[in-house]
């Protein structure tokens, strides 16, 4: 009994090493709905570690997965029983135009020695079915699928069809939705029940590993050979499965499960699970967007209908009325007919391009937002890590004008007060107060969230904005800088607010990175190159980059520091970019970094 009381006691003072303390008794529950395509016990058996991963990287929740079918997920979704959303790409973008869900990852899934993150559909019926060969050896033939609205498990394949003069549904004999699991298409297949089926590429595969079925058992119909894919394949290729969010969950909780997810290694035991291999940013969905708009469905389902539709269905009755024309000898008619026809038609493709232009425009403003977003985040970060030391700088002139405006009242009230006196010292006051609020304004100009505005700037003055800021955290780190500015300097077209952060950002970098070091000592220097640029460097005493870290420094989340947001260079990367110009990082271990930026000129820009 003595051994189990001491073992017991022992217990309790580890708890707090294995951080019990920091961890929420209570944590707030998450639901993730996902699509059944294989089974609810299935789905829990890939996504339940993906969900334990989550609880496990985002502290404070409590991430259940939730398995439904197509109809229970979209009703789901409508009644917010979920937080998060994982489904087949095509019911995302219907969902996406219904209810306003938005991706933040998108699936990636072992392909060999390397990852894709696309996916298709394969077509398929037995081998020994000689009669069938081709797409159109499929018209008057009985077909399975999993339902109508499911992406990879009909609409793909329909789409094939179409491309093939076939409809599926007048020149098909009978389509039968089996609904999920898919692997019962597989089997009415190889059992005779129906002539031909689709599913999404893997699952005969995946049947063929579990030796279920054999390959061999099947022909492929539509075969596509695509580079680098493992899979049989009779489709296009579209991106695989988001991971989205709705649009009623928190902003905050969804940044905290992008990064988790985006950081999930390869390896790790949720992704074996799931049998993928992490998660990339989001992909683009327009190929989905595409081919719903070419079958009439989804969002597209209302689109009008073109003139080519309507002489589809009613072409007997135009040719009749071709006819009665040609009889009657209205030749003047009939050439005003196609005259307006051949009007409407290039009405509905002029209005078609002004359209996708639009929806470019507005995918470029969003992109824009998004960037303009990151680069404020940012230069809040920089400012928080500062706050300190500007409060000091501040307090300076405030503490100047206290004392002086108190030796004015001491005069004043011992009767000794001259109006020369008075005067010079309300002189200081005035002067300090100007001061202060210069400083002031400095802050709030770099923090203000604005739109990017391009004017004619001296690289210059930006510089000398930037390490006015840093004045105060040079001196608290010990850490000397020398400004080595070439004047005058070509002007440059650009937002001097951005340009203000990007040296700004790559100074606190500096900063960071010779703490510790014997000698701190910061240079940024300004210059001219050979084609008319301006060319700023920053560079530090530090240790250098680490190599293993060098071809990463400029990925978003990426960072060194334990409480850094490591999007920091990035954004400065993607700054320079934008203004036309080039960024890089040079790096001697033991002697420092520097990171150099050029910018075009005024002159080189309108050249």
């Amino acid at each position: 009994m003595r051994n189990m009381v001491c073992s017991l006691m022992a217990l309790l003072c580890l708890l707090p090493t294995v951080g019990l303390s920091a961890q929420p008794l209570n944590k707030k529950p998450i639901q993730i709905g996902v699509l059944a395509f294989r089974g609810e016990s299935k789905a829990l058996q890939d996504w339940e570690p993906t969900a334990q991963y989550l609880t496990d990287a985002v502290p404070g929740y409590e991430f259940e997965i939730l398995p439904l079918p197509f109809k229970a997920l979209r009703q789901a979704t409508t009644n917010h029983r979920i937080d998060f959303l994982l489904t087949n790409s095509g019911d995302y973008v219907e969902q996406e135009a219904k209810f306003g869900v938005s991706r933040i990852t998108t699936l990636k899934r072992p392909s060999g020695e390397t990852t894709r993150s696309v996916f298709g559909a394969t077509i398929f019926v037995r081998a020994d079915r000689t009669d069938i060969r081709t797409i159109r050896d499929l018209n008057g033939k009985s077909f399975a699928a999993v339902a109508r609205q499911a992406f990879g498990g009909f609409q793909m394949a329909w789409k094939v069809f179409k491309d093939h003069d076939i409809d599926p549904f007048s020149d098909i004999s009978h389509i039968e939705f089996f609904g999920f699991p898919q692997d019962r298409i597989v089997f009415a297949v190889k059992n005779g029940e129906v002539d031909a089926g689709t599913v999404r590429t893997g699952i005969l595969e995946t049947l063929a590993r579990e030796g279920k079925i054999e390959l061999g058992d099947f022909r492929i119909l539509n075969a596509q050979s695509n580079s680098g894919f493992p899979y049989a394949l009779s489709t296009a290729l579209y991106p695989e499965w988001p991971f989205a969010k709705l649009r009623t969950t928190p902003a905050v909780l969804s940044e905290k499960v992008a990064i988790a997810l985006l950081r999930m290694p390869a390896n790790s035991a949720a992704a074996k699970a799931g049998d993928y291999s992490g998660w990339t940013v989001p992909l683009d969905y327009r190929p989905i967007h595409d081919l719903f708009r070419e079958l009439r469905i989804g969002p597209f389902a209302r689109e009008k209908i073109t003139l080519y539709e309507v002489f589809e269905a009613y072409w007997e009755w135009l040719i009749f009325a071709i006819v009665v024309l040609v009889l009657i000898a209205l030749h003047g008619v009939r050439t005003e007919y196609l005259v307006s026809r051949r009007t409407h038609e290039l009405s509905d493709t002029n209005a078609e391009l002004e359209r996708q232009n639009a929806e470019r425009r507005r995918a470029e403003e969003r992109a824009r937002q998004h960037e303009s977003e990151l680069a404020h985040v940012s230069r809040v970060s920089v400012i928080g890590e500062m706050a300190s030391g500007l409060a000091h700088e501040l307090n300076q002139p405030l503490s100047a004008i206290g004392s002086y405006a108190r030796g004015c009242v001491r005069r004043i009230t011992s009767g000794n007060a001259s109006s020369e006196e008075l005067r010079e010292a309300m002189e200081l006051v005035v002067d300090q107060a100007a001061r202060a609020g210069q400083i002031i304004d400095r802050i709030r100009g770099f923090m203000r969230k604005h739109e990017p505005s391009r004017d004619l700037v001296d690289l210059n003055v930006g510089v000398r904005d930037a390490t006015a800021l840093l004045a105060e955290d040079l001196r608290r780190h010990g850490v000397s800088i020398q400004l080595e500015l070439t004047e005058p300097l070509p002007l440059i077209e650009a937002d001097l607010i951005e340009i203000e952060q990007i040296i700004l950002n790559l100074s606190r970098n500096a900063i960071d990175a010779m703490e510790g070091s014997p000698k701190k000592h910061l240079r940024i220097k300004t210059s001219t190159g050979a084609v008319s640029d301006v060319i700023v460097e920053v560079c530090d005493t530090g240790p250098g980059v680490n190599h293993a870290n060098f071809d990463r420094v400029w990925e978003p989340f990426f960072t060194t520091k334990s409480s850094g947001l490591g999007l920091g260079l990035a954004i400065c990367q993607s700054i320079v970019e934008a203004h036309g110009g080039r960024i890089k990082l040079i790096s001697v271990p033991n002697q420092g970094a520097t990171v150099s930026f050029t910018l075009p000129t005024k002159e080189t820009t309108d050249g």
